[in-house]
């Protein structure tokens, strides 16, 4: 007869194996990125891979998108215009606030009708351009932490003028 000592010892080998088998996340990885003139520095939530495309770096994991570009020199309405189908959307929430020292604008947009399909934008004046990071598809839960996990952690580095 096995003695509740071996059972309660054979217990806890399982489950540090189990522990120590179960897959783990690798940690955010620190990227330093180009958008024109400015240098920022943004963590990759785990997970999620980065794609230099030249005007527009991409976080991506699986189907879900997140995009941040220089839009230039444009006001906050034009650029959300640009970047969405106003005749579909509307905003269903917007606060300014500060990232870095540079004014931003957090916005929540959905479809006008039935208030579906959220999305994300964070405008972020630098200098003279205005910086976008954006959903471009449906911000479900999973894209929207890394979207916040992004925009937390993004520090504009000093601007270089070419």
């Amino acid at each position: 007869m096995i003695s509740h000592r071996a059972v309660a010892l054979l217990l806890i080998v399982t489950v540090a194996a189990a522990s120590a088998c179960a897959p783990r996340e690798a940690p955010a990885v620190q990227k330093e990125l180009e958008l024109g003139p400015h240098r920022l520095q943004v963590s990759a939530p785990a997970g999620w891979d980065v794609l230099d495309q030249g005007a527009q770096k991409r976080f991506r994991k699986g189907e879900a998108d997140i995009v941040l570009q220089n839009l230039g020199k444009v006001d906050w309405e034009p650029a959300l215009a640009s970047l969405q189908d106003d005749q579909r959307r509307e905003v269903k929430s917007r606060r300014t606030l500060t990232i870095d020292n540079h004014d931003a604008m957090d916005i929540e947009t959905w479809n006008r009708l039935d208030h579906s399909w959220p999305q994300r934008l964070l405008f972020i004046r630098a200098d003279d351009d205005l910086l976008a990071i954006h959903t471009t598809r449906l911000a479900d839960p999973d894209t929207v932490k890394a979207f916040e996990s992004i925009c937390q952690s993004l520090h504009l580095s000093a601007s270089v003028r070419r």
